[in-house]
């Protein structure tokens, strides 16, 4: 089976003017979508408080280090390809 690397991104997004607060995404084969994987629970009072935070939580969709993180191919008809 080949592989391809997931291609995931943490974001920072501002709920008030006194929090942040981080989102891990994954984008999908169009890359102008992108869907919501995990959110973080707690508020940060800074923009790079909570986006170390979220590169913490980064490496729980990483099962090699070695490889980072990837991901079964699938066909264009959205079904896993085949061993």
């Amino acid at each position: 089976m080949s592989e391809k690397y997931r291609r995931l991104a943490v974001f920072v997004d501002r709920p008030s003017e006194e929090s942040f607060l981080w989102l891990l995404l994954e984008s999908t084969d169009d890359p102008a979508v992108w869907l919501d994987l995990e959110a973080g629970k707690d508020t940060y009072s800074t923009w790079m408080e909570a986006h170390q935070a979220g590169n913490k939580a980064l490496p729980a969709y990483v099962d090699d280090e070695k490889l980072g993180p990837l991901a079964d191919a699938v066909f264009e008809d959205g079904e896993p390809e085949e061993e």
